[in-house]
């Protein structure tokens, strides 16, 4: 399967008015794209629990769905284009501040 590596200009452009929802559906190849998702594209992060705390509606035009990592505040995050009914694309999301000191691998 194809995947996408959003740049951070494309995931801020899909970021409209976000409104957390819990009413969410994937579409039907959602897992399948995350499983599609090069590992160099995670980093150091793990986010094969698939454990899903967040999704974000952006004004009906995409959802954020939230895929947790291991570490706080670090999520790969699978933009759907709601009218299309199919993933847009990824981004590792990381909310911890600027020169936060990365968890040591392994």
């Amino acid at each position: 399967m194809q995947t996408r590596l959003l740049t951070v200009e494309e995931f801020h452009a899909t970021r409209i008015n976000p409104q957390r929802v819990t009413d969410s559906v994937p579409p039907a190849a959602f897992w399948e794209y995350v499983e599609s998702i090069p590992a160099e594209d995670f980093g150091i992060a793990d986010c094969r629990e698939g454990s899903i705390t967040h999704v974000y509606r952006m004004d009906d035009q995409y959802e954020h769905v939230l895929i947790n990592s291991q570490y706080q505040g670090v999520a790969m995050v699978i933009v759907v284009d709601l009218n299309a009914a199919t993933v847009f694309g990824h981004m590792l999301l990381d909310l911890n501040p600027a020169g936060t000191k990365e968890p040591e691998a392994g």
